[in-house]
């Protein structure tokens, strides 16, 4: 059953939240929101981080208009944050995406309106709902693109644009942390089709890796440069066998 409301605060977030810093004595804050669990789960979050402090908290959900339901979605993202008192605005991309690669164009686009949306609303600093398995995901792709040590390869908590901070506070929390939240408030969200797409190298990194798997890659990626050569032993034993990274 949803429990409307301020949303419970996090104890895990608000530890990560003030290695994120510098934020303003009344943070305004903007979370991405696709209407995915980890987006969702954090949104809910920070607000209650927002709340406490006397900031504010906006959500902005980009549309990119390439499935047919996706106008849908982007309003039930905002519709299932509406009791919580978060304001909530879409983002819709128009126009052709750059040829080649649409997940790619896709994401440069979504970062381009998300900035422009954050400079209109006064805010600096965005909210991104990575998590750890995203982290090895993402760390093993590009390891395995550039040949080089997956800690290098690992997504930061934060990243230092010209007129915007990207902050990812959930970069070590598993998955199944941000479903028990979602579930204690009675909060759904949106399972996108896309993301298990086996066209994909993500797609199918997903299907030949467990959860916990992938959760592992993540705490190698986000461990200290010391003992790297350890770490890209396990790595390698990790990933050997699964063929997620080839055709």
């Amino acid at each position: 059953m949803l429990t409307p409301g301020l949303p419970p605060s996090d104890p895990a977030v608000d530890c990560a939240m003030a290695g994120l810093g510098p934020f303003e004595r009344a943070p305004r804050l903007v979370a991405a929101v696709s209407g995915g669990r980890d987006s969702t789960a954090l949104a809910l979050m920070a607000k209650a981080w927002t709340a406490a402090r006397g900031g504010e908290l906006l959500a902005f959900t980009v549309d990119h208009r390439l499935r047919p339901e996706s106008a849908d979605e982007a309003a039930i993202a905002g519709a299932r944050l509406a009791p919580f008192g978060i304001p909530h605005r879409i983002l819709t991309r128009t126009g052709p995406l750059a040829r080649g690669n649409v997940q790619a164009a896709a994401r440069k686009a979504r970062y381009e309106l998300l900035a422009k949306a954050c400079r209109d609303a006064g805010a600096l600093h965005l909210l991104l709902g990575h998590h750890l398995e995203d982290q090895g995901e993402t760390a093993a792709m590009r390891a395995e693109r550039s040949s080089g040590d997956l800690g290098l390869a690992a997504m930061a908590p934060v990243s230092e644009l010209a007129d915007m901070r990207l902050l990812r506070p959930l970069l070590d929390r598993p998955r199944r942390d941000l479903e028990v939240y979602l579930a204690r408030l009675g909060v759904e969200w949106i399972d996108d089709p896309t993301n298990l797409a086996p066209s994909s190298a993500r797609g199918r990194l997903r299907a030949a890796m467990t959860p916990a798997q992938l959760a592992a890659l993540g705490r190698e990626a986000a461990a200290p440069a010391s003992g790297r050569r350890e770490r890209e032993d396990r790595t390698a034993r990790l990933l050997a066998g699964t063929g997620a990274l080839h055709d």
